[in-house]
């Protein structure tokens, strides 16, 4: 091979390496494919090109909720479906335990997942039964087992309305959020209400994340030790302390991370002690709400839960917070396989 040729073979090679880079940053920072093109989506799309050269790496951090944000919460969300099948799987090995609310509840909620009878009467006679349930259907299990059965039950199960396997339950559109943003070297977690084990046994896979970036509330252990074998951190019916919901949200974020995010994203008044931090933040933020209107194609609740919070929308607008709804936002809906 003469020098000329072998000069025309280095050039194309160049031009395919710029080619391809040039594609790949474009695709980078534009493919929320599963977005209508909304001003919403051009702002995101904007802030991460911004973000990508004006904030540090090191600062680039991000926060979503779980359910409801990145995952559908009704009728039940991931956390209760599992609850009430671990609650059932102690009443069938124990029947007596059906004179307890609980017990009562899970039946009820086996059955029908929709039941106000339950899920209007989560307090009877100063009686959480909503924290109970979670905290007592694996009362006494090795925390890897909890993650096990709740990862193996959420990808054998499906939602009665959609047909669809909880597992799947996804958003589309979120996804390719996370993504846009890991494409972008930005940190991101996931700063749930559910317990931590749920969020090791659904998270890891689908969002890529590893147990580091999984931040939940966290239900008390107590470790056994065996030598030479892995340490097993047993489940009691209790939790740390601060549950990770509004304040806590926050407060937990900075003791887990010890930054202020510069995004974060939920979908109910609990989430936005978040968004007030990420508004502390000394870079540009962008503060983001899902709100469920869309009863066609999943399900439409306000955005919060139990006693109304009638002011939610002025706080959005107070500070600037960007409202997604659902039904103009998302073009596709369910996680794409």
């Amino acid at each position: 091979m003469n020098r000329r040729n072998r000069w025309g073979i280095l050039i194309f090679v160049i031009l395919l390496v710029l080619m391809w880079e040039t594609f790949s940053k474009k695709d980078s920072v534009e493919s929320l494919e599963s977005w209508n093109n909304t001003p919403l989506k051009e702002e995101i799309v904007s802030y991460v090109k911004m973000a990508s050269k004006q904030i540090p790496v090191e600062d680039r951090v991000a926060v979503f909720d779980l359910d409801g944000t990145l995952a559908c919460e009704a009728p039940l969300w991931f956390e209760m479906e599992v609850a009430v099948a671990g609650l059932m799987d102690k009443l069938k090995a124990n029947p007596s335990l059906e004179d307890q609310i609980m017990y009562q509840y899970a039946k009820k909620l086996t059955v029908n997942p929709k039941d106000t009878s339950v899920t209007n009467h989560w307090v009877v006679d100063n009686v959480n039964y909503l924290d109970s349930m979670i905290l007592t259907a694996f009362d006494g299990v090795g925390c890897e087992a909890y993650v096990k059965y709740a990862q193996e039950y959420l990808d054998e199960h499906k939602n009665k309305d959609y047909d669809i396997l909880f597992g799947d339950m996804f958003y589309q559109p979120m996804l390719e959020f996370v993504r846009l943003l890991q494409q972008n070297q930005f940190k991101v977690y996931i700063v749930s209400g559910s317990m931590q084990g749920l969020l090791w046994s659904v998270c890891p896979n689908t969002l890529k994340l590893d147990r580091a970036h999984l931040i939940g509330t966290r239900q008390e252990q107590v470790p056994v030790y065996i030598k030479d074998e892995p340490t097993t951190f047993v489940l009691k019916s209790g939790k740390y302390l601060p549950k990770n919901n509004h304040n806590g949200k926050s407060l937990n974020i900075y003791s887990h991370i010890g930054k202020i995010p510069v995004i974060a994203v939920g979908n109910t008044t609990g989430d936005f002690g978040m968004f007030h931090m990420a508004n502390g933040s000394k870079y540009p933020h962008l503060a983001i709400l899902i709100n469920h209107d869309d009863a066609n194609r999943e399900y439409k609740y306000p955005p919060y839960h139990g006693t109304a919070v009638p002011a939610w929308a002025d706080s959005m607008r107070i500070n600037g917070w960007k409202q997604a709804n659902m039904s103009i936002e998302f073009k596709d809906l369910w996680m794409k396989k």
